[in-house]
Formats: structure tokens, sequence, C-alpha cells
């Protein structure tokens, strides 16, 4: 938790910084109770997020099509027997969407079943602009 409070205290103190926080606490839940099965409840620092506009997008894609999408990441991967079994992506998906549901943040969830970078790209940048994500009227106030 002391890494988070860090990283949160970090992005309080540079609030006109423009960030992109990958795999962040929904990550660490998910691999917690995955693993360990604890819960831990990070509504501390999504309370503290939303003021600095911080939002969730949520990248998924249909159970169908992790095969092709294991295809392309094979081409890169260091350790590609990780994806001989695609249902633990599946579930694992399913995980991380029960607790983006439970998020306080605004959420955009994704579907990147396409693989088209560019359309993905755009979406996520028309959200932001009709969310208001791209420029805050009202900043926080650090101390």
């Amino acid at each position: 938790m002391e890494t988070y409070a860090t990283w949160l205290r970090l992005f309080e103190l540079l609030p006109f910084y423009s960030w992109i926080v990958d795999r962040f606490h929904i990550s660490t839940q998910a691999y917690q109770l995955a693993a360990r099965g604890k819960y831990y409840d990070f509504g501390w620092l999504e309370d503290r997020l939303l003021p600095l506009g911080f939002r969730l997008i949520f990248c998924t894609r249909s159970p169908g099509s992790f095969a092709a999408a294991r295809a392309r990441r094979l081409q890169v991967s260091g350790n590609p027997g990780q994806y001989d079994d695609l249902s633990r992506f599946v579930v694992e998906q399913q995980q991380i969407q029960e607790l983006v549901s439970a998020s306080r943040l605004p959420v955009l969830q994704l579907d990147v079943s396409h693989n088209d970078v560019s359309r993905a790209a755009d979406e996520i940048a028309t959200w932001l602009e009709t969310t208001g994500g791209l420029f805050a009227d009202n900043w926080p106030t650090v101390g």
C-alpha cells in the first residue's frame, strides 16, 4: 500500500502532467484475489485519483479472439509458454471485469478483438474528449 501511496503523492504533486499508468491497482487486486484469495480495498486510492481526472480504460476481447491475439503475441514474446492455456486469460479478464465494474473511476470498456490499434486509439481519444478527460476544468489544490 505504501508504494501506491507514493505513486499517488507523485500524481498529486504533478497534477498538470498527463499520466498513462498501465496495470495499476486493479491488476494488483485481481492478482491478490486469484493467488491468495485476499481482497485489497483501493477505495482510498480512487477517491484521491478522481479529483486528478484519472480514468480507467479496460481493453477486452471476445473469448474467440484470444487465439488470433496469441498468434500475434508469439511473434514478440520472450515466454511463449505462458500463452499455451488461453482459458486462463478468459477467466482473468472476467475477474478484472468484476473489479472494474466496482471502480469509482470513470470507465471506458473497449473491445479490441479487432486488433486495430488505430481504431482503438481513436475510440479512446473520442471518449476522453467527450468525458472531459483531456482538459480538466477544476484542477485540484494540492497541499
